[in-house]
């Protein structure tokens, strides 16, 4: 289970700020929204986040992405003297020649686990393993450069791995690189972890999860429930074609490159009537359906698939080419424990304000993005705001009023285009 993530130096976030998922204590509604992950810890199932255009929400999903692959991959992938791919915050001197800083807190088989990392294009200058043993946080490993200390008690799969690190590499992806048993299972479930983008999302997944009757019986039914009139779906292996992709010169470097190579065509089924009556089915390729339906059939494998797994999905521009209420549907199977039994986990950005609404959200699970004067993101949620907000307070009419911040600045646009006679 996801807990927060913290990020500091990466792209327009400056200093640290933290994400979380942690319920607030406050006196709140909405109940349904969390789940108890233990004693003393309750989660939300779901949250959003808002801002406007270029205030580092997307810079957010990208500082997860790139933890989450170097974290995982960084051991088998990356030969030494490679550079790591960190883009640290370019509009302050005191930043530019600093490391990117991460943290995720997370919760597997029962143990919290809270996992570091600060990295600088070169090295890995620090990271850290702790988890919650009997109560109490225990150091399962720390590392400054190549320095390492291992607890013997609860690391000691990393007593014979720690020579084997390398500057450009994290030292948890290289213990499970070579069968540390703990190392391992973190990083099977970071792998777990989808970060994607409504602006790019890929169909791919979904198209292989119809090739199976259970997986596209489920993926139509999911289509139906946004009233999307698809009676069936199928899949057909076609040879690439090429033709239109660029100049004619690209065209011919790729045939000859992939030649016979195939792609997966998808086809939707539709009704024929005669008047009235249902006489026939015609198949239409996906690429003739409403970019709408496009989009959420891209989403599709995903959701499905983090449901039954119980695992963390992010999204960003979450409302790209959706229905308002398609979307309102999708928070709703994530926050209800009738659909959502696993307690996966839905993150979001977006700028449908018709579902910031106390009847779908907590204050905790409104967040924002705001960038400062000097390039700097601000990242808070509604709970945490200077001015205490309400539970019946009308979350989308103040916010665009302005009065949690996140909103561009109209004003001025107009005033240094003369719009503002």
């Amino acid at each position: 289970m996801f807990v927060e993530f913290t990020v500091s130096n990466f792209r327009s976030f400056k200093g640290p700020h933290t994400f979380s998922l942690v319920a607030s204590k406050n006196k709140e509604h909405l109940e349904g929204n969390t789940f108890l992950v233990s004693e003393k810890i309750r989660l939300l199932n779901t949250a959003v986040i808002y801002g406007a255009n270029a205030s580092g929400k997307s810079n957010f999903f990208q500082a997860l992405s790139f933890f989450l692959k170097f974290t995982i991959s960084s051991g088998p992938k990356l030969q030494v003297g490679d550079t790591i791919n960190t883009e640290p915050f370019l509009f302050a001197k005191q930043t530019t020649n600093e490391p990117s800083t991460f943290e995720l807190i997370f919760f597997l088989n029962g143990i919290r686990y809270r996992y570091g990392l600060s990295v600088t294009t070169e090295m890995v200058l620090q990271e850290y393993l702790f988890a919650v043993m009997n109560v109490r946080e225990v150091t399962l490993f720390t590392r400054i450069k190549q320095e390492i200390e291992i607890n013997p008690t609860y690391f000691k799969e990393g007593q014979k791995i720690r020579e084997a690190a390398r500057e450009n590499a994290s030292f948890l992806s290289i213990c499970a690189q070579l069968n540390g048993d703990i190392a391992k299972s973190i990083i099977s479930y970071m792998q777990t972890y989808i970060v994607t983008s409504g602006l790019s999302a890929p169909g791919g997944h979904t198209s292989k999860k119809i090739i199976e009757k259970k997986g596209r019986d489920a993926v139509i039914r999911f289509l139906s429930f946004a009233d999307i009139q698809i009676k069936d779906i199928k899949t057909e292996s076609v040879t690439m074609d090429f033709s239109g992709v660029g100049d004619k010169d690209m065209e011919e470097l790729l045939k000859k490159k992939l030649a016979g190579a195939k792609e997966e065509k998808v086809y939707f089924s539709h009704t024929v009537y005669d008047g009235t009556e249902a006489v026939d089915t015609q198949f239409l390729d996906i690429g003739n359906e409403s970019a709408g339906t496009r989009k959420l059939f891209e989403y599709t494998g995903n959701i499905l698939d983090t449901l039954e797994r119980g695992t963390p999905l992010f999204i960003d521009e979450f409302d790209s080419r959706l229905h308002p209420l398609i979307i309102e549907g999708i928070i709703k199977l994530f926050n209800s424990t009738s659909t959502n039994p696993n307690h996966a986990q839905l993150i979001v950005s977006c700028h449908a304000v018709n579902i910031m609404t106390n009847k779908l959200f907590r204050r905790d699970q409104i967040w924002f993005c705001e960038k400062d004067q000097y390039g700097a993101t601000d990242l808070y949620s509604l709970v945490e705001y200077d001015e205490p907000v309400r539970n019946d307070a009308s979350f989308s009419k103040n916010y665009l009023q302005g009065k949690y911040g996140a909103v561009p600045y109209l004003g001025e646009i107009a005033r240094q285009t003369g719009c503002d006679d």
